[in-house]
């Protein structure tokens, strides 16, 4: 074949990849991700709230957070101007671990509407929804401890399947349902 049949078939050949490439992923706002992935992070080694601010900065349409403990700033920020950006976003955090180091007082401030879990029983949550289709999951907390000295894992699941079980509970719980 001459190199001039090459570059006649390369729109061709570069738009069947792009297409089978791209039924592969989701996209919305010109940012993709691969449905399906399954992706862990380990703490301190793989900067998890870096992990974190990345995904709030992508949501487009809602963030569902369910948080033990939020003392982390960055991340604090980050939900803030997801808020401010227009993405609709909603925080339960756990009672008892609402202080002054807690983010509860500058979202509150901000306008993100924030519950308290106040029943008897820990809420020891840590998960966020974003857009109905990533889920963020683990044993970390929004601390910087968490993020810069424990051990820590922070799984990202990209599937709308997933996300929608969890949406399920966080309703439940954003309706005062709480261990039910």
């Amino acid at each position: 074949m001459k190199v001039k049949d090459l570059r006649a078939c390369l729109p061709l050949l570069l738009m069947a990849f792009l297409l089978g490439y791209g039924l592969s992923l989701y996209y919305e706002g010109g940012r993709g991700y691969q449905v399906g992935s399954v992706t862990p992070y380990f703490c301190p080694e793989d900067h998890c709230s870096s992990v974190v601010i990345s995904w709030i900065s992508r949501a487009n349409n809602s963030i569902d957070l369910a948080i033990y403990s939020f003392t982390h700033d960055d991340i604090g920020e980050a939900l803030i101007g997801a808020f401010k950006r227009g993405v609709k976003v909603r925080v339960i955090m756990e009672e008892r671990n609402v202080d002054k180091y807690s983010e509860y007082e500058k979202l509150v401030k901000a306008g993100v509407p924030v519950k308290l879990d106040d029943n008897s029983a820990l809420m020891h949550n840590k998960f966020m929804v974003i857009d109905g289709k990533v889920v963020l999951t683990g044993s970390f907390n929004y601390t910087n401890s968490a993020d810069k000295r424990n051990d820590e894992n922070l799984v990202v699941i990209v599937s709308p399947q997933v996300a929608s079980s969890y949406e399920s509970e966080f309703n439940e719980m954003w309706s005062g349902i709480f261990g039910g």
